[in-house]
This record gives structure tokens, sequence and C-alpha cells, in this order.
């Protein structure tokens, strides 16, 4: 994905103007289309996967360090990505598949301020945190994967307009202590969720994609014994990865949020779940 023409910061305060830049982004990479076909798609061909990967050199050393590592105790073991397939699952594949081609896609970012790989390490955190938290509650995996993916490509968005704006920002949320999305209503006048949303409809995602995205920051609780919402479980994704990426996570300040409650599991359950969560992050990460 090319670097989008900065706006002036002026008129990144009128949504139309924002909204007129999203229009002009390129499309997505075909690689990150395919994964999202096989993630969507429970009858995808085994062979689309495998011919996906193959078309890219970078992605197929990519996905084969990934089925050699210790966390799937395969050790050089995986030398052609069909063996890789069948080893790891057609969705752990497409899932790596998703990931690399969207950093690839969003990596030429440049903007003061912006950490691009802390901004990617916290987006693969919550895609996987999303993904077994929806294997907890039964919601769909690779949706739940993609929705992590997606939740906050907002922030580059905004980064790509408005460099300067969007450091300002980061400075404002850091010195004053107030949560991104806050700083950036301040000074855009539009959060990255709101960004992320639009996004998220000009590529043609799904409604309920759009949604999630725009409201992943303030979700509506479940009632009890209704299924869980992707807004709240893209809240929980994004929450869990936060707290990862603390030094020592503090499981209790984790969970006293409320809406943790839903998923009816108590700490040591939660405490296996980001441990899982960490030994992936940190296999995916060097994929």
């Amino acid at each position: 994905m090319s670097v989008v023409e900065a706006i002036p910061p002026a008129r990144l305060l009128e949504p139309a103007a924002w909204a007129r830049c999203i229009v002009s982004l390129p499309s997505l990479p075909s690689a990150f289309i395919a994964a999202v076909e096989l993630l969507s798609n429970d009858d995808a061909s085994t062979a689309s996967c495998i011919a996906a990967i193959e078309r890219d050199q970078a992605l197929t050393v990519r996905v084969l360090r990934l089925a050699n590592s210790p966390f799937y105790g395969a050790q050089g073991q995986v030398s052609r990505i069909g063996d890789a397939v069948q080893m790891l699952g057609l969705r752990t594949v497409a899932s790596a598949l998703a990931a690399v081609s969207l950093r690839t896609a969003l990596g030429s970012l440049r903007c003061k301020e912006f950490c691009f790989t802390s901004y990617w390490r916290h987006t693969l955190c919550t895609a996987i945190a999303a993904r077994e938290l929806a294997q907890v509650a039964s919601l769909d995996a690779g949706e739940a994967f993609l929705l992590g993916l997606l939740h906050d490509v907002g922030k580059v968005i905004l980064a790509m307009t408005s460099p300067e704006l969007e450091s300002q920002a980061l400075q404002l949320a850091r010195s004053e202590g107030m949560a991104m999305h806050d700083a950036e209503q301040q000074l855009f006048g539009v959060t990255h969720a709101e960004v992320g949303a639009v996004v998220a409809r000009q590529w043609n995602f799904p409604a309920s994609f759009a949604e999630a995205i725009a409201d992943h920051h303030r979700p509506v609780a479940a009632p009890p014994g209704k299924r869980l919402s992707f807004p709240l479980l893209i809240h929980l994704a994004n929450q869990m990865a936060h707290g990862l990426e603390e030094p020592c996570a503090d499981m209790e300040a984790l969970l006293k949020d409320p809406m943790w409650s839903v998923l009816g599991r108590g700490e040591q359950d939660m405490r296996a779940l980001m441990a899982h969560i960490t030994d992936e992050l940190h296999i995916m990460s060097g994929a």
C-alpha cells in the first residue's frame, strides 16, 4: 500500500476530507483477499491457499518458518507449503497469510512519533487474542482474527493522512494519560475507530465488521444468556493485548472490567489463555 498524500490538518477536522482520502486508498493485496476468503469459507480450497502463498517467495519462507517453529513441534521437518497446510491446518496458515500480507501492505508507513513495530505487535496480539476468545465464546474464530487485524487500522490512516496531527495526538495521550481515541477526538474531531469503520466499508467488508471496529472502545455489554457480540469480543481482545504489553501483566487489573464475566472463565483459565497467546505471538511476530 502506498502512503496516502497528506491532507492539510485543517481539512482533517471535516469528516468529508478524510472520507475522500479513504476512497482513494489502493485495493487490498491479493494475498490478503485470498486469506479472507479462506477464513470466511469453511469449504475453501486448500489448493487456493497453497497457490496464494507460493506466488510470493518471502511469504513462502515465513509460513515454512512458522511451521518449523518449536511451538508446533516440527522443527526442520516441513519443507513444502502443502505439508505446512496439512500440519498446521488451513485456517492457521490462512491466518498467517492474512497477517503477513497486511503487515507488508501497511509497512511503508512513515510518521514521526508513530512506531509501526509497536502498532503491529499490538495488532497481531489482539488478533490472536480475539481468535482464542472467539473459541471460548463459540464465535467464528476466523472472523475474530480478521477483526483483530483490522481493529486499529484507522490509526494507520490518520498517521498516513496527517503525520503531524497524529504525532500531536500521541503526545497528548502520553502527557495527559488519555486514551488515544479521546486524544484523536480532541485534535481530529474523529477517532481511529470511526475512521477504521469507514476503511472496512471501503474495502468491502461486511457491515458487521465496520460495526465491530467502530464500537470496540464502547461496546454494549451482552445481556445474561445472550451470545457475546463481536464489538465486545474485540474490546476484550484489545484490552487483553494492552495488558500483555505490560512488563508484568496484572491479571486482577486486566479482569476488573465486568464485561469479562460474559465469558464465564476464572482467573486460572485466563492465565493459561494469556500464556498461550504470548507463545503464539512470539512465533507469529517472527514469522
